[in-house]
């Protein structure tokens, strides 16, 4: 099962790959990406809705670039994304409750010892 953390399949490759830049992109060169690696035969307005939908999530940042375009870059690191989607999936999902999030994932069965052990170390 592919993990997006909370992002469709098209929004997490764009966020993969700017995550893999390691530097600001302009539009053009993320479209060149989807058009010659990815084989996407998208319009400008549809990597453009991604792009602000990224950025109404908070995930993706704007700058100007040396060709006076727009560049985008991430906001959070992959891992900072992670921590915060997992965040609030715990916030939704069991009212921030750690004991209810414990219960969701052993269920009628039992924690391990060494599941346990690792709680307590955590704690």
């Amino acid at each position: 099962m592919k993990k997006n953390y909370g992002l469709t399949n098209t929004e997490l490759q764009i966020m993969e790959l700017l995550w893999e830049s390691g530097e600001p992109m302009t539009f053009r060169e993320i479209m060149n990406v989807a058009t010659t690696e990815w084989k996407k035969t998208w319009k400008v307005q549809t990597l453009n809705t991604f792009l602000i939908g990224l950025q109404k999530m908070g995930l993706v940042g704007t700058e100007r670039s040396r060709t006076a375009y727009n560049a985008y870059y991430p906001i959070y690191t992959k891992e900072e994304h992670i921590h915060n989607w997992t965040k609030k999936m715990v916030e939704v999902c069991y009212d921030n409750s750690f004991s209810r999030l414990v219960s969701a994932f052993i269920g009628n069965g039992k924690l391990s010892e060494e599941d346990a052990e690792e709680l307590r170390k955590l704690l």
